[in-house]
């Protein structure tokens, strides 16, 4: 570096020093700090075994290695019973009261929906199931992940490496890269890339109903050790005896690995539950496991990775660690408490596991719009509404899914949840399935800025997956059906400086078929591109005409502001209905638009830590994590 640059830029790092000093002495006695002690918080570090190291670019492409690991499984959808009532600490408010179901209603403001680039490509379907390992499996549940260089999509029994052009790079069967032991049954991955590590973060679970002895379920762990998802990876795997750690979700801070399961018994019912699970529906409770970030990161062997499990938690369903998008220690979590229908419980994990102070520091109750399960997606073409197993007659349907939530994710303090929910258009006359998106501040208490049902008279939409942009700007990746079209594929979203409320959606694929498998998915998946965090990639579900289960993803990236990397967007969006926001609180508008110049940590405020980062990226101690806001005068 240039010592004349250095002396002129002295003082104002020695301004920044104090001012770095001054804000950590004044944090110590901040008053929203409020914490709960951890003492009864069970402590484990020798949980994990392995690493196993795989390399993805040696796994087989064909069905040997993983038929001769077990069969995938259709976990039939398990939500216990919670004598759920219709309102907690407020009077319930009419979901019909907050949907908008044409262009015309009272608050609807035309807005843009987020443009899909030309890089746009079909993703894995159900032919690629049965190539890779011979099976036919519904549902898919596609997941989605970006690197520098590659899109990474996983559905549920199969993973496949893109470049950024769609061209596949490598096919693999998930029972093989999670190394699945024989016989075992397996499903739900989950996927991650972590742009601050520049690794990949993936879950998956499998299980065994053993004829003599314990029954085994297992929690698969694996993180990349590079950021090509197509070299070495290591994977752990965390027994659970007699249960299976259904429906997990990952999230990451810059200091944590979180995942929450829910546990059922293995055989029951019918069978013989085990002690301490529900005899009704084989429930045991949640649970939430935090890893230490940087021992898995480092590859360390399973004893040693720092690993806090908080106790089984029968009371609460579904939890979702956030994906945090910005730089944060505190790991956010969300869940609907299942004992009332407009309750959001927002909740934040403070420590690490190797500093032995891992705690449930806050879990805060906030009041929502009813989140009730959505009645099934009608479609076009002939034939009955199969669910399950159970045939409801015609017209043809898809499976909405239940009340649970799916996904969240957390922004420079701003948390966003996504879920499916039964809603009543104005003019509908009847209960439609609807997307349910909520915003929560968590600066201090939390607090909900933002509670939309999103829906339309004419259809149903559901399985909303979320990720924010860079300028906090809001992608929505979903399942829209009504009686005239097949099952597609739809994004929507809106622009951070936009008023309360979603956009109209724009089509990322239509559907050919009439899908009949009784399950459409748990989720889908959305991820922000590293190389350009203003353009987000999404992945949604469509039905296919295939050779089997008739089903197929697909793939697009994003933008509000002409990114993503083959040029500037080219679709355009199509109106469709808009949801006014409701909730309990005055919903004041989050400070949004575009970051002004000068604001380094995309914080909202240009002040001296924003100084302190422009000074530290010119010194080459750290690069910015936003550069473009770097540039003060706007040259």
């Amino acid at each position: 570096m240039d010592h004349r640059r250095l002396a002129l830029l002295a003082p104002l790092i020695l301004l920044s020093a104090i001012t770095v000093g001054w804000a950590v002495a004044g944090a110590t006695g901040d008053s929203r700090a409020s914490g709960i002690a951890g003492t009864d918080r069970q402590a484990s570090s020798g949980a994990l075994k392995g690493p196993r190291r795989v390399v993805v670019r040696d796994l087989p492409a064909t069905s040997a290695a993983a038929l001769e690991r077990g069969e995938p499984v259709v976990v039939p959808r398990r939500t216990p019973a919670f004598g759920v009532r219709a309102a907690g600490g407020a009077a319930s408010r009419p979901p019909e009261a907050t949907v908008i179901d044409s262009a015309a209603g009272p608050g609807f403001q035309p807005r843009a929906a987020p443009a899909v680039s030309p890089t746009s490509f079909d993703g894995l379907d159900n032919d690629d199931n049965i190539s890779a390992t011979g099976f036919d499996v519904s549902p898919p549940d596609p997941q989605l992940a970006v690197g520098p260089d590659h899109v990474l999509e996983m559905v549920n029994v199969v993973g496949r490496v893109f470049d950024k052009s769609g061209s596949v790079v490598e096919t693999f069967a998930l029972a093989a890269f999670f190394e699945v032991p024989s016989g075992y049954e397996h499903t739900d991955p989950k996927v991650i890339y972590d742009a601050p590590s520049g690794r990949w973060f993936a879950s998956y679970i499998s299980f065994v109903d053993n004829a003599v002895g314990d029954d085994e379920g297992l929690l698969h762990l694996a993180v990349s050790e590079t950021s090509d998802p197509t070299g070495a990876w290591n994977v752990y795997e965390r027994s659970f005896t007699d249960t299976f750690p259904d429906y997990p979700a990952i999230g990451l801070t810059d200091d944590k690995f979180t995942i929450s399961v829910n546990l059922f018994d293995i055989d029951g019912p019918p069978g013989p539950v085990s002690p301490g699970c529900s005899p009704g529906e084989g429930y045991c409770g949640e649970q939430t496991i935090v890893f230490e970030k940087s021992d898995m990161l480092a590859g360390l062997p399973g004893p040693d990775v720092g690993a806090f499990l908080f106790p089984i938690n029968a009371d609460r369903f579904t939890v979702r660690p956030v994906h945090s998008l910005s730089s944060v220690s505190d790991q956010y979590l969300a869940t609907f408490d299942p004992a009332f229908l407009d309750v959001l419980t927002v909740i934040r994990i403070t420590g690490t596991p190797n500093a032995g102070n891992v705690t449930e520091a806050a879990a805060t109750d906030l009041t929502i719009l009813a989140q009730d399960s959505p009645p099934p997606s009608e479609t076009a073409g002939g034939g009955d509404c199969i669910l399950a197993e159970d045939n409801l007659g015609p017209p043809p349907c898809i499976d909405s899914g239940d009340s649970r939530m799916l996904e969240a994710i957390w922004r420079d303090n701003r948390l966003w949840s996504a879920a499916s929910a039964a809603c009543l258009p104005a003019s509908a006359g009847t209960v439609r399935s609807c997307l349910h998106l909520t915003e929560v501040e968590t600066v201090g208490t939390p607090s909900v800025v933002q509670d939309i049902l999103f829906g339309e008279a004419g259809g149903y939409f559901s399985w909303p997956a979320i990720r924010t942009d860079s300028a906090g700007n809001l992608y929505v990746s979903f399942t829209h059906t009504s009686s005239s079209i097949f099952a597609e594929a739809r994004i929507a979203g809106r622009l951070a400086s936009d008023p309360p409320g979603v956009s109209g959606s724009t089509l990322l694929r239509a559907g050919e078929v009439v899908h009949d498998s009784g399950r459409w998915g748990d989720y889908l998946g959305a991820a922000v591109d590293p190389s350009d965090p203003s353009c987000v990639w999404l992945v949604g579900q469509y039905a296919k005409a295939t050779g089997g289960a008739t089903w197929g993803t697909y793939i697009g990236a994003s933008s509000y502001s002409g990114g993503c990397v083959a040029g500037a967007p080219t679709a355009t969006a199509t109106p469709t209905p808009t949801a006014t926001p409701g909730g309990p609180t005055a919903t004041p508008t989050p400070p949004a638009g575009p970051f002004q110049p000068g604001d380094a940590n995309k914080d909202h405020v240009v002040d001296l830590f924003d100084a302190l980062a422009i000074l530290h990226d010119i010194a080459g101690l750290e690069d910015l994590e936003f550069p473009e806001n770097g540039d003060v005068n706007g040259d």
